[in-house]
C-alpha cells in the first residue's frame, strides 16, 4: 500500500511535467513497479497455497497478475501511460487479496 501512495504522489508531481517527460520517468519506473507487483503475487501465493483463500479471488489475483506480466515482460507493446494503471490497479487488486487472505488465516 506504501507503493500506491509513492506513486500517486509521483503521478501528481509529474502532472506538470510534459508527457515525454511522464513517459520517460514511467519507462524508467516500470521495472520497480513490476517486481513490487512480483513480490506482492508471491507472498499472496504463498497465503494462498494454504487453501484458505476463495477461488474468485484466487482467479482475480492470477488475472490482474497475468495482465502486467505481459507488460512487464514487453512494456513495447504498450503505452507508459496504460502500463501504469495496469500495474497500479494488479498491485492493488493483489495487494487487497492479499490482506483478504492474512484475515482468514
Amino acid at each position: 500500500m506504501k507503493s500506491l501512495l509513492i506513486m500517486a504522489a509521483a503521478c501528481l508531481a509529474l502532472s506538470a511535467c510534459t508527457t515525454t517527460s511522464i513517459d520517460t520517468a514511467i519507462q524508467t519506473n516500470l521495472p520497480k513497479a513490476c517486481q513490487i507487483v512480483e513480490t506482492a503475487h508471491v507472498a499472496f501465493s504463498a497465503v494462498a497455497a494454504t487453501g484458505q483463500v476463495k477461488a474468485r479471488t484466487v482467479a482475480k489475483v492470477e488475472a490482474a497478475y497475468g495482465g502486467v506480466t505481459i507488460i512487464c515482460t514487453n512494456p513495447a507493446g504498450v503505452t507508459a501511460a496504460d502500463a501504469l494503471i495496469r500495474v497500479v490497479s494488479a498491485s492493488v487488486v493483489i495487494s487487497t487479496a492479499l490482506k483478504e487472505a492474512r484475515a482468514a488465516e
